[in-house]
């Protein structure tokens, strides 16, 4: 039995997370994990990719667990570490999250908040690791023109999603990390956007259609706790995939509707699948995003789910 005295954790802290709290809530995090005698090495992070980088140096140094104190971005920045690096063993990496960030809708399928610190020596002890699925993207680089791969945790958006994501961040380096920004990004773009003809298929099912919006979820929040793919759970192997066609006018308004009461998959022009792999085709360059982070390539999009991909200690 290993002794959890002896595990060496690696610590990567996102300091412009949220709403800029990360001062008091890593000095609560820091106090817990001193007076749990756990063995740890903490980095902040300093620019978008470099929790990616950490995570690889730590990697070849020996480390397989991780506390990731930030939000959604971070996490998938980490994820990219341990599947791009080197290791064979990579689905015996451990991560633990200590959501900081302006979504989290990651902790939230987990019911993880920001006070869930306080369980950490507990929760070592009782050692409760749950297995969770990863999905990897792969594309054409907008830049190289040859086929790039991007992994990701918690769903993947094309089209309209993806310029609401765009929108977000921008406004959130506006508003200092507000909440609202994803549902002001979703008023503002709604009616902007232009759908794309766009072929989506997997083994068993073929759509070809003008589409407006593309979500495929290994969990089923998005946006700040909303639902695109309410069914989607991140250990059953499966993506779960909602394909919005493009509405008419008029349905935008109840689209609105069923979209902010998590009931999307009512409406007439929206389509649902699931399965393990699935590519999009599209007539024309579309936007892309996993986790909140932008994809700069264009389709061919593959999107494949890898089972039990990490661990994910259960705080």
């Amino acid at each position: 039995m290993v002794n959890i005295k002896e595990e060496l954790w690696g610590v990567i802290v996102n300091p412009h997370a949220g709403k800029r709290r990360l001062g008091k809530d890593w000095s609560n995090v820091y106090k817990v994990f001193k007076q749990a005698n756990i063995k740890f090495s903490e980095q902040l992070t300093a620019y978008p990719g470099h929790a990616t980088e950490i995570v690889q140096t730590m990697l070849d140094k020996g480390f397989r667990h991780f506390f990731i104190v930030g939000g959604d971005g971070t996490l998938n920045e980490v994820v990219n570490g341990i599947y791009k690096s080197d290791i064979p063993d990579k689905h015996e990496v451990v991560i633990a999250l200590i959501p900081l960030g302006t979504g989290n809708d990651w902790a939230r399928f987990w019911g993880i908040t920001r006070d869930n610190y306080k369980a950490i020596s507990d929760q070592l002890l009782i050692r409760k690791c749950q297995p969770v699925d990863i999905g990897k993207i792969t594309y054409t680089d907008n830049d190289t023109g040859e086929r790039n791969t991007q992994y990701f945790i918690n769903q993947v958006g094309l089209g309209f999603d993806a310029l609401v994501v765009k929108q977000t961040n921008r406004l959130k380096s506006i508003l200092g990390g507000s909440a609202w920004s994803y549902t002001l990004s979703i008023i503002m773009s709604v009616f902007l956007y232009k759908s794309t003809m766009m072929k989506v298929y997997d083994n068993s099912k073929s759509l070809y259609d003008n589409i407006f919006s593309i979500a495929i979820g290994n969990g089923c929040y998005s946006g700040g706790g909303l639902k695109q793919t309410p069914d989607a759970v991140p250990t059953d192997g499966v993506f779960h995939v909602s394909v919005i066609k493009k509405p008419k006018f008029f349905q935008i308004f109840k689209g609105l509707k069923l979209f902010f009461q998590e009931e999307i998959t009512k409406l007439n022009f929206v389509e649902t699948f699931v399965c393990p792999k699935i590519t999009i085709e599209a007539s024309e360059k579309i936007l892309c995003e996993r986790d909140g982070l932008p994809i700069h390539g264009h389709s061919p999009f593959v999107v494949e789910i890898i089972p039990n991909g990490l661990k994910m200690l259960k705080l």
